[in-house]
């Protein structure tokens, strides 16, 4: 796993590896490689370039990405925006070696005229407004439509909060040297990153493992490994038994998809407590479930209570409403479940209103997205948007759970332990992915994954599925019931 550093922490691990005997220009040509080792994955390398660079190390990164790109047959122009008499000596040194190498400089670019633009103009550096050229500069990438690539970070977006004081390149994707940074997942720094791609130089970043608080994790493929492969004598009972409490009348499809969701993600039985209205349709939508029913406004407690001891691991709140019968249905969980529990959704908003207090005899993993999340703690979304992972980790904290925040960079945190989930696409913006989310965390569960491993691979799944409906139906056209269907392709990949 990958940490998210602060720009300060970053150049803290660069000056340490530098001192350790890894020489910086070293450094800048592994950066180099990265960048032109990603636009040549892309495909990119066939597309004209412009390399923009500024007078830092950063710049620095660009004019050898642009090296190696011209002695491989790219058709590659640089355009030196930076100030000569501030080069670094890195950076001098990459220019000449450009220059030796033939990479044609360009005094004023058609900027409309590339196919890609590779932003190498200030790096983690920033600490103001872009300003002057730079400005223009910036808002000319912006309006050339073409693909941009930025190097370690957009320019004009601040690598320690992602906040943008001035202009700031909008970027289809970022190579970020060594971990990723604060600056990709917080404020419009998200959407200025666009996919951040976090390459490996070689750098050191256990500098902080000491720290009374350790940077954050970003979950990658690598841990679909964790998840353990299915036993050859294994049957229905070794993979557990799912108890999705969901749906009112008229949201029958949220019981359905987080049902469905938790059999794709490996569930070996899932039952679904739902209002008897729900009951037909979701035994003609997903016959594999168990469906124990009640009536609207008077929900069996027994039943309940026998459905309650027949699970493994139990969903409260997809589509539940916040009726009588409801607020029935989360009190009496809380007070009689023994096995780890997702509470979501309408069980959040119940929870919240009533001042309900999580279980203690079960692990609890809460899953609120902004709205939600600003009911149970009193804050602004404004503000949250500011601070997530702060405000998970105190919540978590204070109330001895592990919370899910669904932010654009979903949190996943225990209170100590912090992750960050950086796959998805907007696709995922849509009804009924939140549903389809508990599911797959309610599957990793019944994997035997630990309930901070099956939440924090669970929401990287989740991601990961909706990147693959995408590739199928475009950015705009999703269903949550087409994500569910993309767990399978992404678990397939999980040991190969």
């Amino acid at each position: 796993m990958k940490r998210i550093l602060t720009g300060t922490q970053m150049r803290a691990c660069d000056a340490a590896q530098i001192d350790a005997g890894t020489p910086s220009y070293t450094l800048m040509e592994r950066a180099a490689h990265a960048v032109a080792e990603e636009i040549c994955r892309l495909g990119w390398e066939k597309m004209r370039i412009l390399t923009v660079c500024g007078s830092g190390n950063n710049g620095g990164d660009g004019l050898l990405a642009a090296r190696l790109l011209h002695l491989r047959g790219a058709d590659v122009q640089v355009y030196f925006a930076g100030e000569w008499d501030r080069c670094t000596p890195e950076t001098g040194r990459a220019y000449a070696e450009a220059r030796q190498a033939g990479v044609p400089f360009v005094a004023e670019p058609e900027w409309e005229g590339f196919g890609l633009i590779v932003d190498a103009l200030f790096g983690i550096g920033l600490s103001r407004a872009p300003e002057g050229l730079y400005g223009e500069v910036i808002q000319k990438i912006n309006r050339s439509g073409a693909r941009v690539l930025s190097v370690d970070i957009p320019s004009g977006v601040c690598a320690d909060t992602g906040e943008t004081p001035g202009p700031a390149v909008r970027a289809d994707v970022t190579v970020s040297m060594a971990s990723y940074k604060m600056g990709h997942v917080l404020g419009q720094g998200v959407r200025c990153s666009g996919k951040v791609v976090c390459a490996d130089i070689g750098i050191g970043t256990d500098l902080f493992d000491t720290a009374q608080e350790m940077p954050p994790y970003v979950i990658e493929r690598r841990e679909l490994a964790l998840v353990p492969r299915r036993r050859r004598d294994a049957n229905k009972g070794t993979f557990g038994r799912v108890l999705v409490i969901a749906g009112s009348r008229g949201m029958c499809g949220a019981a359905f998809l987080c049902a469905k969701a938790a059999y794709r993600s490996g569930a070996g039985l899932v039952e679904i407590f739902t209002c008897e209205e729900n009951r037909q349709p979701l035994q003609i939508l997903l016959p594999e479930a168990i469906v124990t029913s009640y009536m609207e406004d008077i929900p069996d407690i027994s039943a309940l209570t026998a459905a309650l001891e027949r699970a493994s691991f139990v969903v409260i709140g997809p589509g539940l409403g916040q009726s009588n019968a409801a607020r029935i249905m989360v009190r009496e969980t809380f007070r009689r479940v023994r096995v780890p529990l997702i509470c979501d959704a309408d069980a959040l908003n119940v929870c919240a209103a009533d001042s309900l207090v999580y279980p203690s005899e079960a692990p609890v993993i809460a899953t609120p997205h902004p709205g939600e999340f600003s009911r149970m703690t009193g804050q602004s979304i404004e503000a949250l948007a500011l601070d997530p992972q702060g405000f998970a980790v105190q919540y978590a904290r204070e109330n001895g759970i592990i919370c899910v925040l669904k932010f654009a960079r979903t949190v996943i945190t225990d209170g100590s332990m912090c992750f960050v989930n950086m796959s998805g696409t907007p696709a995922l913006s849509k009804g009924g992915s939140g549903d389809v989310l508990c599911g797959v965390i309610a599957g990793m569960l019944c994997s035997g994954l630990s309930p901070l491993g099956a939440a924090s691979i669970g929401v990287y799944v989740h991601g990961r599925a909706g990147e693959a409906a995408e590739d199928s139906y475009g950015e705009y056209s999703p269903l949550a019931a087409e994500v569910c269907d993309g767990i399978a392709g992404v678990l397939k990949d999980a040991h190969q």
